[in-house]
């Protein structure tokens, strides 16, 4: 995965192909504290996170708040990110010390 950007577009490169990446205002984000689900169907992983609710009185709640399917590329490219953003963290860690 790359970023790229170009006259005030983002792109991202897949493959040869820059694909332009649209972020339509009305999507809502999310805070995911637990992942309720992961399996694989095939090529396709299901991930599935849900929120811990503390509300009043009541007991606490996982409240599933995203659903996703992955195939299995992105599954291997997001885990590639993470792993660099977990190795960033941990040197900064270390530099504090």
């Amino acid at each position: 995965m790359s970023d790229d950007t170009r006259a005030g577009r983002r792109t991202i490169l897949l493959g040869a192909n820059h694909i332009e990446v649209t972020d339509p205002a009305h999507i809502q984000p999310v805070s995911a504290d637990l992942i309720t689900e992961i399996r694989l169907h095939g090529t396709t992983v299901s991930v599935s996170f849900a929120s811990y609710i503390v509300d009043g009185g009541g007991p606490p709640e996982a409240r599933v708040c995203a659903r996703m399917r992955l195939s299995l590329e992105t599954v291997s490219n997001f885990q590639q990110v993470l792993q660099q953003l977990l190795d960033e963290s941990a040197r900064a860690r270390q530099s504090a010390n």
